[in-house]
């Protein structure tokens, strides 16, 4: 497995890379669904070296490595980065800000941005995208899952806490016009609580949790 980061004198043997630079909040993108189609379709997405951005405690990342794939983990949170290692989840982990990542342009195939984006204001959310879109080889994909906004708070209200520390949560339209500024979209998905339910099939814009997949396009 082999990236570029943005010094050259930080370049070493991956399996030592432990932690490079402080971020902002901690982001967690919390535990794989139960839904084993929707995870199927994430990881069925990802492919060559991955970045698992926002990975938190690295459970999308030890999904990915138990599928054969090569995965590296980005978080700000150094304690859910060493939750990572000690878990044995990945042990490939980088301690920086999803705004701010610390790669070469064309390092990676695909971006892992799962459950991340809501916690970013509308500022930070364009930049991760236009971060992300960097760091993707031409043709590369970008997988990512967000609650979708009216569905979301609705749930909340009745079912569970929203949680206070999404900053900008986005409508299924807000999402997709996201995405589609940067990638030509490829898949676009959704889940609802449950599994095996007929509420797996219905259409994502009523689904409380939106899946996205895009692909870099070549430069014109």
């Amino acid at each position: 497995m082999q990236f570029r980061l943005c010094d050259e004198s930080h370049q070493q043997d991956n399996r030592e890379i432990i932690a490079i630079v402080a971020s902002q909040n901690s982001l967690d993108n919390g535990c794989v669904p139960k839904q084993e189609w929707f995870v199927k379709k994430i990881i069925d997405h990802a492919d060559g070296l991955v970045l698992d951005c926002g990975c938190g405690r690295g459970l999308w990342s030890r999904k990915l490595r138990e599928t054969q794939h090569d995965v590296v983990g980005l978080d700000s949170s150094i304690r859910r980065l060493n939750m990572s290692k000690a878990e044995m989840n990945n042990p490939i982990v980088i301690r920086a800000s999803c705004t701010h990542l610390p790669f070469r342009a064309d390092c990676f195939s695909s971006v892992l941005l799962v459950e991340v984006i809501e916690h970013l204001d509308e500022r930070d959310q364009i930049i991760v995208m236009q971060e992300i879109n960097r760091i993707l080889a031409v043709g590369g994909v970008l997988i990512m899952t967000t609650p979708n906004k009216h569905i979301y708070r609705i749930a909340t209200a009745i079912f569970f806490r929203h949680n206070p520390e999404h900053l900008n949560e986005l409508t299924y339209a807000e999402a997709k016009a996201l995405v589609k500024s940067f990638f030509d979209i490829i898949l676009i998905d959704g889940k609802v609580g449950g599994s095996g339910s007929i509420l797996d099939h219905i259409p994502p814009y009523l689904c409380w949790d939106l899946l996205f997949v895009g692909r870099k396009r070549r430069a014109t």
